[in-house]
């Protein structure tokens, strides 16, 4: 006669960026195990192969995906789902940006980790009067490959893969239908007025953040760490 499995608490929880309702469950050892070993590793594609597998494993609902979801959206939810398997207290190591001497860990409650949003952040575009862009939010890949505007050449890769349709007129030309050089060209056709309007959405797009005081006892001095993203947190 086989063994049954064990059986699971199953938790409901919002995806911040749709505000929909999933269900999921704690980690199993087995995927501790998978995660563990994955940071371990400290490569982030096996990192970030590692949480794919272990969300939609614990995430109940029908038809979830990882591959759906907006970065923070997988951020959050990783967190949640961790906070229900091994604690909900966080311990980090922190360094005083102002004294590097010192360093000291810190224990989060993760209830207060929330994703931050921006009352300004829109993801339609509009360049011109009759012209918009669509925005989709950076995926799971960029936990690897990072949401970098350093210069021009990663603002213009990043903006190209995160648009989602392109609006001239009464014409709308959706991402599937057109190459990636094509967009990037299109991108790099704007002046620089209208390509700072895209890179708006990816300055003001909600994130996973929280940010805490601690005083160094060497100096007496008060200082601040923001903790953003899951590498941060993982």
């Amino acid at each position: 006669m086989a063994l049954p499995k064990p059986s699971r608490p199953e938790y409901t929880t919002s995806i911040p960026s749709t505000d929909k309702k999933i269900k999921f469950q704690p980690f199993s050892v087995r995927e501790e195990k998978v995660l563990i070993l994955a940071s371990e590793s400290q490569d982030n594609d096996e990192i970030a192969n590692a949480i794919t597998n272990v969300l939609e494993s614990c995430v109940t609902s029908p038809g979830f995906k990882v591959s759906d979801l907006a970065l923070f959206d997988i951020e959050y939810l990783f967190l949640k789902a961790r906070a229900k398997s091994v604690g909900e207290k966080l311990e980090v190591r922190v360094t005083d940006p102002g004294d590097e001497t010192y360093t000291t860990n810190h224990e989060i409650d993760v209830d207060r980790i929330q994703v931050q949003k921006n009352k300004d952040h829109k993801d339609l575009i509009e360049l011109e009067e009759g012209t918009a862009i669509k925005m989709k939010y950076p995926g799971i890949d960029f936990f690897v490959e990072g949401v970098s505007l350093n210069n021009i050449t990663d603002r213009l890769d990043l903006a190209a893969q995160c648009v989602q349709q392109i609006v001239i007129g009464d014409e709308v030309y959706n991402k599937e239908d057109m190459s990636d050089s094509e967009i990037q060209e299109w991108l790099e056709a704007l002046t620089s007025t209208q390509f700072n309007k895209v890179l708006e959405f990816f300055i003001t797009m909600p994130r996973l953040a929280h940010k805490f005081t601690l005083t160094n006892p060497n100096t007496k001095k008060k200082f601040s760490i923001e903790l953003e993203g899951l590498s941060d947190f993982f």
